[in-house]
């Protein structure tokens, strides 16, 4: 029986993004009888309460920097990719399946050492960061083109490589677009508190917060009442006005606050449209909340509204399908990894961001 390796940096107790995102899949998986194990790291992101996922987790060692340090940071993320391949070396075999994700996104690297093991290689592509970069430093052209690629190189090199939307740059040939979904369930969808506004989440290196700035004080000339729980660099450049208070670690806290608000803000930027697209979204289209949306323009935008018509409850079943299909042949050929195809292809049409 094939074991399911999910590796990413943050996993359980943490609630970074792409490990909630891991927990998910290999609670579905566990569900379904696989041998399934959640490996991550020892650092810190994000804190958010909740039960222990049903299955093995393991928390690799390794430096751990402060978050925020750009030099700590990436002495981490090689630290990281470091423990990674010594677990893949000790613990993946013959006919396993193995997921790992870009945080951190020197895993990239990582895809020969999986097939040295017999195991398949399946890479879920979150961030595309020759382009996220650029929010940290712009670079030239010239660069930036050596960098992607570069990186599409190694892209090219996993099994399967699973982009979270069809804005993501990367080579086509191995990829397949498999939307995130929600994190939260909302079974019961109140209406909301008129003439008011949130924004929850992070606040980076992808995000122009001018542009965010700007949608605020439009929506504060108009009388509502603005709500900001952030972290990351971009939190610290905002005014006072905002008044920005720390993120919600109590999940029930969080989503009674998604549905006491009639606007959702989500920050993206104008520059960096093939690089990211927020998770935060998916909450905010469950809820049933209007969205403004900043900074997202071209691929990204186009994005939002493939989001906004997608079945987001069948993303998660794509993903299974996927791995499950790689666990059962190691023999199949890369082209043969399918998700269903209901969702690979977007759902582009014109329509306003509200």
């Amino acid at each position: 029986m094939a074991t399911f390796h999910i590796l990413s940096q943050y996993v359980w107790p943490d609630a970074a993004p792409t490990g909630l995102y891991a927990e998910h899949l290999a609670t579905r998986l566990h569900q379904q009888g696989c041998d399934v194990r959640l490996v991550g790291g020892q650092g810190n992101y994000r804190a958010l309460g909740r039960d222990k996922p049903p299955v093995p987790i393991l928390h690799l060692e390794h430096y751990r920097g402060r978050r925020g340090n750009l030099a700590q940071t990436f002495i981490e993320y090689a630290s990281v990719k470091r423990a990674f391949a010594s677990y893949i070396d000790n613990f993946v075999r013959s006919a396993d399946v193995v997921v790992v994700t870009s945080a951190p996104p020197n895993t990239v690297q990582l895809a020969n050492r999986i097939k040295r093991r017999r195991a398949r290689a399946i890479y879920w592509l979150q961030d595309y960061y020759p382009e996220l970069i650029r929010g940290v430093r712009e670079y030239p052209t010239c660069g930036r083109r050596a960098f992607s690629r570069y990186w599409d190189g190694r892209l090219l090199q996993w099994d399967r490589v699973v982009k979270i939307g069809a804005n993501l740059a990367g080579p086509a040939r191995n990829s397949v677009v498999i939307r995130n979904w929600p994190t939260i369930a909302f079974t019961e969808v109140s209406a909301p508190e008129p003439k008011t506004a949130l924004y929850s989440g992070n606040l980076g290196y992808g995000h122009d917060v001018g542009l965010l700035v700007g949608a605020c004080e439009q929506l504060r000339d108009q009388g509502y009442k603005i709500r900001i729980h952030a972290d990351g660099p971009g939190a610290r450049q905002l005014p006072a006005w905002l008044q920005v208070q720390q993120l919600h670690s109590d999940p029930e806290k969080l989503k009674t606050e998604l549905l006491r608000h009639e606007i959702h803000l989500v920050a993206g930027h104008p520059r960096i449209r093939r690089a990211i697209f927020p998770s935060k979204v998916w909450n905010s289209i469950a809820a049933g909340r209007r969205l403004i949306c900043t900074g997202f323009e071209g691929e990204m935008f186009d994005e939002l509204e493939a989001a906004k018509h997608a079945r987001f409850e069948s993303h998660l079943d794509q993903w299974v399908d996927l791995i499950s299909s790689a666990g059962t042949s190691l023999a199949t050929q890369p082209d043969t990894l399918q998700a269903k195809p209901a969702e690979l292809v977007p759902n582009l049409g014109p329509a306003a961001i509200a």
